[in-house]
């Protein structure tokens, strides 16, 4: 796979010296909850632990400007007490070190990783170190692209070193900063897509912007417009654009593994990109409607992971379709009552057109089962039900499948991006049959509304087909509770939890 960068990202280096301007030391505390320091850590910093100043709290960094010891900048930086500690802890710790350099316009930083490698040893201190990067860089995003006057009014540093003396450290910690720096792109291009206005971001933009992006790192794309849709019969994804004056895109990636593809696992990710849903005739209301354009974030999501697994060399074969459509009212509009047969052949009575993320899906994951995948994994922004349920710190998981499931469970507990799994009960699907058709489209009611919308795609998986849904609607954005996530706009979550998946698969 290329290399190529979407972003324009700080480069790190491994070094052994280091003659730029400031350097970051880590500490633990000690039972005490003291900084506990190690012989060889500087008087500056060890005066300041005796003073009682710095304790090496959790995510505390403490700046002292042009030390007279080593005539640079020193940063200690607390990681609070080792027992306990944790990737995310690194992970928040590396955001509170980005904001504490950018405060102080640094243009050099060092973060000497040795005290990490001999307290911790190599496999924790690796997991550390690499969480502790991706929360900086994470942190560091912004969406400025419709800004006249703000580009480039941040002060970063210009590069990052990471210091250790032993010379056979640097390899591994090259590798590993690379994969830090290709995480965080994937995750930047997904908030990118997501944050984009409506008015640009198009059904048509994305699909574009997915086919340029394919020919680049080498992925298989195949995009159908609305009239290759109707050809492969998907009325109920195309009965989502039917009020918009622009076309629905269907878009097909396909990722091959150079070796090992006969052996490999076959995944396939589905999904949502409504990219803004006014709710159609069922309207929603006026009040912060403006965030629907997040809709699509379900689609930016697997885009985001694709490219992510891509990149790392997946041993698994990955098949993604994501499904852009804009929902809005106008006299062609699909109407409350309006009967529609699916992919599959089932007719579905739309009860509320702003149930509308189930019907883009229910047609892809139909046209999922074509390429014959091992297993189908779709996520979409579903439901406001799925805040009600588990509100914002895990995201609501369903399978058919308990092997599935747990690997969705593992992926989300190595990445530390939280799922929780609710039932999938046949019993829901008592709610939603129709007088008229197979089936509604919702029961027009908020009681279980994620657990249904749930067993509505399930309807949609064929006998035998190994499947799991994620209802991200309560973590897709607006996720700033964490310091490495923006306060306002899309927050990236799970693209590193589905590219581990998709990797992982066995």
């Amino acid at each position: 796979m290329k290399t190529e960068f979407i972003r324009s990202l700080t480069p790190i280096y491994i070094a052994q010296d280091f003659t730029g301007d400031t350097v970051a030391y880590l500490y633990f505390q000690n039972d005490k909850k003291e900084a506990l320091l190690s012989p060889q850590s500087l008087t500056e910093i060890r005066d300041l632990a005796k003073s009682g100043t710095f304790t090496a709290a959790a995510k505390s960094c403490y700046f002292i400007r042009g030390s007279y010891i080593e005539s640079r900048n020193l940063l200690a930086v607390g990681l609070g007490a080792k027992k306990g500690f944790t990737a995310e802890k690194a992970r928040q710790t590396g955001a509170a070190i980005a904001t504490k350099v950018q405060a102080e316009k640094v243009k050099q930083l060092a973060i000497d990783v040795d005290a990490l490698l001999k307290s911790s040893g190599k496999p924790a201190a690796e997991t550390a170190i690499r969480a502790l990067l991706e929360g900086y860089f994470l942190s560091q995003y912004t969406f400025e692209k419709y800004k006249s006057a703000a580009k480039n009014n941040h002060s970063k540093p210009e590069s990052i070193v990471l210091l250790s003396g032993d010379k056979k450290n640097t390899a591994w910690l090259q590798e590993l900063a690379h994969e830090v720096l290709v995480t965080v792109d994937c995750i930047y291009l997904t908030r990118d897509y997501s944050n984009e206005p409506s008015n640009y971001g198009t059904p048509e933009y994305y699909a574009n912007e997915i086919s340029k992006l394919c020919k680049t790192y080498g992925l298989k794309c195949r995009v159908m417009n609305d009239a290759e849709a109707r050809k492969e019969k998907m009325e109920l994804f195309l009965s989502v654009g039917a009020g918009s004056e622009r076309e629905s895109r269907v878009v097909i990636v396909e990722y091959t593994p150079k070796t090992g593809a006969k052996t490999a696992k076959h995944v396939s990710l589905v999904g949502k990109g409504v990219t803004f849903d006014s709710g159609g005739i069922s309207l929603k209301p006026g009040a912060r409607m403006e965030d629907m354009k997040h809709d699509m974030t379900g689609a930016a999501t697997m885009i985001g992971a694709t490219l992510l697994a891509a990149r790392l060399g997946s041993k698994n074969k990955i098949t993604t379709i994501l499904v852009f459509a804009e929902n809005m009212p106008s006299g062609t509009a699909t109407q409350p009552g309006n009967i529609i047969k699916a992919r599959n052949g089932k007719t579905i009575e739309i009860i509320n057109t702003d149930a509308e993320g189930r019907l883009v899906l229910a047609d892809a994951l139909d046209l999922a089962h074509d390429y014959e995948p091992d297993v189908i994994v779709n996520t979409a922004t579903l439901t406001g039900a799925v805040t009600i349920a588990l509100g914002t710190l895990a995201s609501a998981l369903f399978s058919n499948d308990e092997k599935l499931g747990k690997a969705l469970m593992a992926s989300s507990k190595e990445t530390e991006e939280a799922l929780w799994e609710l039932p999938l009960w046949d019993e829901y699907f008592e709610d939603i049959k129709s007088h008229y058709a197979d089936m509604m489209n919702s029961a027009n009611n908020s009681n279980g509304g994620t657990i249904r919308g749930a067993v509505f795609l399930k309807q949609f998986i064929r006998p035998g087909m190994k499947w799991a849904h994620v209802d991200l609607a309560n973590r897709a954005y607006d996720q700033g509770y964490l310091p490495y996530n923006p306060k306002k706009g899309s927050s990236g979550v799970y693209v590193r939890t589905f590219a581990h998946f998709a990797m992982n698969y066995k």
